[in-house]
């Protein structure tokens, strides 16, 4: 999952980001990784978000 993240830069701060598809599976599969940890309507709510932009890309 981090292994394939960018190097990106906004206003001279530089940082590694993952990709969309990470995002995705982090969003989905935290309550399963770490029990007690609610879906958050905004989590749904970023996934739709993230699939709609990957389907643009295609």
């Amino acid at each position: 999952m981090i292994e394939n993240t960018v190097v990106a830069e906004l206003e001279g701060i530089r940082c590694p980001v993952i990709s969309p598809e990470a995002q995705i599976e982090i969003k989905r599969m935290m309550p399963v990784w770490v029990p007690g940890f609610r879906r958050r309507d905004k989590d749904a709510v970023d996934i739709a978000k993230l699939e709609a932009a990957l389907r643009t890309l295609q």
